[in-house]
């Protein structure tokens, strides 16, 4: 009898959850942007030359969600870059960190565009490329908020994401040092992001 009653309780349960509304949506959320600055230094008394700095932020996210009736579970994928150019009087130089991490997402995206995810980065380091450098993160995740305005089954809209990542290792050469306090990365970027509902 009892074995019965399970059994009926679990067809029941799952035919509510297949009349729930399920999507499956896949993301993109990106930005590209550039920041500099110049300063001027006194060369001779009778000429002055300037610093000039630049950095030119690219960050990618892919990700997929399984929507079910608001509730997303998914996975995420960061590549994140941040170019850096400085010239001085008689130097130029450029020098690129690069941020990877997949990542798990939970939240909400709701029907009316509304989209609030926390996403947890497993496995992110940080590439200093040209220097042969790279740090391990101990922690690092994600915090989006975004609206999505919907044409058809795709929804297109501005994203804020807030980016942390704590480091507690770094690889020089080959050479592995842990680093104590732990270094911090910190970012506010504000992205373009789509969302499609399968």
């Amino acid at each position: 009898m009892s074995i019965k009653i399970w059994m009926s309780l679990g067809l029941l349960f799952a035919l509510s959850s297949k009349a729930s509304a399920q999507i499956l949506t896949p993301s993109l959320s990106l930005i590209y942007f550039k920041e500099g600055s110049r300063r001027a230094v006194e060369a001779t008394p009778d000429t002055n030359d300037s610093v000039k700095s630049q950095n030119v932020y690219t960050f990618v996210n892919l990700g997929v969600c399984y929507n079910l009736s608001g509730i997303c579970l998914g996975l995420k994928y960061l590549q994140g870059e941040i170019e850096s150019k400085s010239t001085l009087p008689g130097f130029s130089g450029t020098s690129k960190t690069v941020y990877t991490a997949p990542g798990l997402t939970v939240g909400y995206s709701g029907a009316e565009g509304i989209v609030a995810h926390a996403s947890w980065l497993l496995g992110a380091k940080k590439t200093i490329e040209g220097e042969s450098t790279t740090y391990f993160a101990k922690s690092a995740w994600i915090v989006e908020l975004g609206y999505g305005f919907k044409v058809s089954s795709v929804r297109i809209g501005p994203l804020l994401g807030v980016y942390n990542f704590k480091f507690n290792r770094r690889d020089v050469a080959g050479v592995k040092t842990d680093l104590k306090p732990n270094e911090q990365d910190d970012f506010i970027l504000p992205q373009v992001a789509l969302w499609v509902d399968l």
